[in-house]
């Protein structure tokens, strides 16, 4: 992965082309639109899990780019971000969101983990600000609405799980025994849970559960829980179920190397992100069978097309999914914007409930009335290193599941 992209320069670019359009009410005399709407977008731009905050920033940077190349939002308001790093902190939730508030920001998006969507989401509803969940997945955050301003576009883990698990049972019958390890929070524990249900009802038969650990999300050492997995026997029959993300991967899959761990099973499948830790071993990443909202290589649409080449033009990579959910996240307030009429945070909030947008990977996401969920689907694919592929990484046996009606 390119460590060379600069926050700062897109941010410039992208404030140039603001200052273009001096506030004010309609447009000016070449028709582009005059005033500006700010959206906040709220990561962990530090810390442990920075890298995929990173990905998702530049996709709601790449989708504002684009949106403001085009006229604006319908035609009327130039977009401008502006960044704040809650540093993977619930606890800084309340100072972000009055940070945001003092800039007069009342529309947001972010949110790396379900706890931070949470606290997000009642510390923005303080300030009556809009707040969208691009990258949690908890159904306990939409089923129903923490708040009546939150609205979630992350496929739902039960949804990813679901799809991984009936995945696995199809192209790996044979494994009969599962080593598992995850985040030591409610929704990554409850990805394995219900990936082993899928997989026990396609097969029609009970699966083994070996080694288990849950690590906590800060977790940069796991060699306890690498020197007790020890898988022995026949590799065919045994499988590593992976529910950490980011970081964690990361300092998993170089910690476990030089053991020979992960070549001692005969599949390694993970519910959490796995792009930017695959690119970062430079051709070398092992073969894992990955399920997420998008891998840039499963679909072949028009705006799929648009949004690889400009997110390469903007930053030197292929986004992932991160890149796909910021840059979907901007798109829906837009399409929500244009609705409204306004940029009102009450008359978008009505406006996303029941709203429905083309995505990237060809299906449509619809946000729930009641639940406020962006249902949109997922992809399942296997990611393996090579050194002649993009950016170092292969993605193969893509299958697209269309989000539940």
């Amino acid at each position: 992965m390119s460590k060379n992209i600069s926050r700062g320069a897109i941010a410039m670019t992208m404030a140039g082309a603001l200052l273009l359009g001096a506030c004010g009410g309609g447009s000016d005399d070449s028709g582009e639109a005059s005033e500006t709407v700010k959206i906040g977008v709220v990561l962990p731009f530090t810390g442990v899990q920075a890298t995929i905050a990173e990905l998702e920033g530049q996709g709601a940077r790449v989708a504002a780019d684009l949106i403001n190349a085009d006229g604006g939002v319908d035609g009327k308001w130039k977009i401008e971000l502006v960044e704040v790093d809650d540093q993977l902190d619930p606890g800084r939730s309340a100072t972000v969101m009055r940070d945001l508030n003092d800039q007069d920001v009342s529309l947001a998006i972010g949110g790396q983990t379900s706890d931070l969507c949470k606290s997000s989401a009642e510390a923005s509803q303080r300030f009556n600000m809009t707040f969208i969940g691009a990258h949690c997945t908890s159904p306990t955050l939409v089923d129903p609405p923490i708040t009546p301003n939150f609205f979630m576009i992350g496929q739902q883990m039960p949804d990813l799980a679901d799809a991984i698990g009936k995945g696995l049972a199809e192209r790996y019958p044979d494994i009969e025994t599962w080593d598992v390890v995850t985040y030591d929070v409610e929704a990554m524990r409850q990805s394995w849970d219900v990936a082993k249900a899928s997989m026990e009802e396609e097969l029609g038969r009970t699966i083994e559960v070996g080694e288990q650990y849950a690590v906590p999300v800060s977790a940069t050492t796991m060699r306890n829980e690498i020197s007790g997995l020890e898988a022995t026997g026949d590799k065919s029959k045994r499988g590593l179920f992976l529910g950490i993300y980011g970081a964690g991967t990361t300092s998993f899959i170089q910690q476990a190397a030089p053991t020979g761990l992960i070549d001692q099973y005969g599949v390694i499948a993970q519910t959490g992100v796995y792009w930017p830790t695959a690119t970062a071993l430079d051709g070398t990443a092992p073969s894992i069978y990955n399920v997420h909202d998008y891998f840039y290589a499963c679909q072949e649409t028009e705006e799929n097309t648009a949004f690889v080449e400009a997110f390469e033009k903007a930053t030197g990579e292929k986004p992932d999914t991160g890149a796909y959910q910021g840059y979907v996240a901007i798109k829906l307030l837009e399409a929500a914007i244009t609705k409204a009429g306004s940029t009102d945070s009450a008359e978008v909030q009505k406006a996303l409930e029941g709203i429905e947008i083309e995505t990237p990977k060809g299906t449509t996401m619809t946000v729930g009335k009641d639940s406020h969920h962006g249902a949109g689907g997922v992809t399942t694919a296997t990611l393996v290193g090579d050194p002649n592929a993009p950016q170092g990484v292969a993605i193969d046996d893509c299958t697209v599941v269309p989000a539940k009606k």
